[in-house]
């Protein structure tokens, strides 16, 4: 639960009651958040939604990020932080959705940059990070050829005065031949401090992507997806992503990928999956391969598995192969009541060996709420 380093990470773990009160819905507990375009958090936190049966449905929502990358748990960043915030979407747009959204994002900092050497014990004030409004929305043309399904978002931070961040692409499907198609673009600018860096890294919006960049963001990305038959398909991705690393040098980096998928029962219930990906920067390149098998073929029985190889060479000229394996099995134990169980064993430049477990309990109820039609209830 502690957000120093540890031998064990708590993700999630929460309470969800659909229906609590007529029209209400209530989410308690260490939960992922995406309520707004910009925002994605883990957090400790409350979420309601309200759908009172009309063309719009409410969400408000506030809590305490969690962090678990070695980035955010250093001491160097404070985790005093709170998010909070709120969203309508509609609810009975044909072929769509329309939804407006604020973000609030505060945490408290120090009233000077931190000092070079030593330790600061200045006194910290809460001061926001983000005040985001956002918009988004998606709408599929039934009368068009191929279906094409438009969607965007877009994100302004009130209180920088900038885009954070701004997407849009296309879906299109076509019947001869048997082809689904992609395109998305997406622009990405956490800050608004010029070209210049952000020492104190309480004050970084978004802390990871600041250590490599002073500016913004450029991605591109086109997917394909060809269906050999009912039951297997061909695909292939590529994405070119460009970001100013300091002023005026800018980094080019392309990441591809192609891959076959195989329904052997032609209905889904077991899935095996071919990929082959390669990632290319001035940093350096990647070659890998990666297999999955999972099956759903027994009513109270899941199994998954993975295999993932890869050969990397970086700028400084080191280079090895890392290699990451991953079993899992889940069970009913009973009715709505789920166990899970994983394993891997890691192979990489860091750790000859590296073994993991772990393991998930999923307990779905049923409860009644000023009706007698139950309605489902969650613990995870």
């Amino acid at each position: 639960f502690d957000t120093d380093d540890g031998p064990t990470d708590f993700y999630a773990g929460y309470l969800q009651i659909p229906n609590a009160v007529p029209g209400m819905s209530f989410t308690l507990g260490r939960q992922f958040l995406h309520e707004v375009p910009g925002g994605v958090f883990v957090a400790d936190a409350g979420k309601i939604r309200f759908d009172p049966g009309g063309p719009v449905a409410f969400t408000v929502f506030g809590g305490q990020p969690r962090y678990f990358e070695p980035t955010y748990s250093t001491e160097l960043l404070n985790q005093d932080e709170i998010i909070w915030g709120g969203s309508i979407r509609t609810t009975r747009l044909k072929n769509g959705y329309l939804s407006i959204g604020y973000l609030q994002q505060e945490r408290k900092v120090r009233l000077m940059p931190y000092p070079l050497f030593g330790v600061s014990n200045q006194s910290r004030v809460r001061q926001e990070l983000r005040q985001l409004f956002s918009g988004s929305g998606a709408h599929r043309f039934m009368n068009l050829p191929g279906l094409p399904n438009l969607y965007g978002s877009v994100s302004y931070d009130a209180d920088l005065q900038n885009i954070d961040q701004g997407t849009a692409g296309v879906d299109v499907f076509l019947n001869q031949p048997r082809l689904l198609i992609n395109f998305e673009s997406t622009y990405y600018k956490p800050q608004d401090m010029g070209k210049t860096v952000v020492a104190d890294m309480d004050r970084r919006e978004d802390p990871i992507f600041q250590l490599f960049s002073v500016s913004q963001m450029l991605q591109f990305r086109s997917g394909l997806r060809y269906f050999l038959s009912r039951s297997l398909s061909a695909y292939g991705d590529y994405s070119y992503q460009r970001y100013e690393q300091v002023a005026n040098s800018y980094v080019n980096g392309h990441i591809g990928s192609v891959g076959l998928q195989w329904l052997p029962g032609g209905d889904g219930l077991e899935v095996v999956r071919l990929e082959y990906y390669v990632f290319d920067s001035s940093g350096g390149n990647v070659n890998g391969g990666k297999a999955s098998y999972e099956s759903r073929v027994y009513k109270r029985l899941l199994f998954r598995s993975m295999a993932n190889v890869a050969y990397y060479e970086k700028a400084s000229h080191e280079h090895d192969t890392a290699v990451s394996t991953l079993l899992g099995l889940g069970y009913e134990i009973a009715p709505g009541l789920v166990g899970g169980l994983d394993f891997e064993a890691n192979r990489n430049q860091r750790f000859n060996e590296d073994f993991r477990f772990g393991f998930s309990i999923n307990y779905r109820f049923q409860h009644r709420a000023n009706s007698p039609q139950k309605q489902p209830s969650e613990v995870s």
